[in-house]
């Protein structure tokens, strides 16, 4: 069974794992203070009680940035990141935000068809931006 929950600081351990396997942003203790930050908000999906995904992301007025969205790749594919980005969709809606941004790594193609599919919109790229040298695409959505 499918669910999706709020969680905080005391999942940091999950996350970091998920990250860790994925986009490999921060380490645990970034992880566990930005869960503990009070202007951030996290949802996390889960079927059959393991924690197989999270969304993290930030209000401001009207808008709201996503700071993180992955799955755990052996639950890729199963249309949970869907799911998962809907409820970030609707948790945005009910706060009366008009748009969404995010950054997106230009070597990261499953992420940028997965945002290019919801109709996020590139509006800059920042060259070299990441350790790698990837390019950060910055993308937005209108949602009112």
């Amino acid at each position: 069974m499918i669910i999706i929950k709020k969680i905080n600081e005391s999942e940091a351990k999950f996350c970091f794992l998920l990250d860790s396997e994925s986009l490999k942003l921060w380490n645990y203790e970034q992880w566990k203070s930005e869960l503990k930050n009070k202007d951030i908000k996290a949802i996390a999906i889960y079927d059959d009680k393991k924690f197989v995904g999270a969304c993290v992301f930030q209000f401001l007025l009207d808008e709201a940035e996503l700071h993180f969205i992955a799955i755990r790749s052996k639950y890729t594919r199963k249309g949970l990141g869907q799911i998962l980005f809907a409820e970030f969709l609707n948790i945005s809606k009910k706060n009366n935000i008009k748009k969404i941004f995010l950054e997106v790594s230009s070597i990261n193609l499953p992420a940028i068809k997965f945002y290019e599919n919801l109709n996020f919109k590139t509006i800059s790229i920042r060259k070299k931006y990441y350790k790698d040298g990837s390019d950060a695409i910055l993308k937005t959505k209108v949602i009112c």
